[in-house]
């Protein structure tokens, strides 16, 4: 069997708009950063306590689908339609 030349070759990269609920610290940080340092453009959601350096943040209860739906226009006025969702934010009964 004779190799083709793109046998094994990686496909170009694609830059990706990504969002990340729940991206302001600990798992959902370190996502977002790795999805940034990667080339992507990445917003993260947060519950008012700002978003990271060098991420664009928007703030969202994401119980609130209003909000959610405010989120995802900022996003999109930001840095073009969500193409990934990385669905982090964590949710707790009252």
């Amino acid at each position: 069997m004779t190799a083709t030349a793109t046998e094994g070759a990686k496909p170009p990269f694609v830059s990706r708009s990504v969002l990340v609920t729940g991206g302001n610290r600990g798992i959902g940080l370190a996502i977002a950063q790795r999805l940034a340092a990667d080339g992507h453009k990445v917003a993260v959601t947060h519950r008012g306590s700002g978003a990271p350096k060098g991420l664009f943040g928007v703030e969202c209860d994401v119980t609130d689908s209003d909000a959610v739906d405010r989120a995802f226009t900022a996003v999109e006025e930001h840095q073009g339609p969500v193409e990934v969702l990385v669905s982090n934010a964590g949710l707790s009964a009252d």
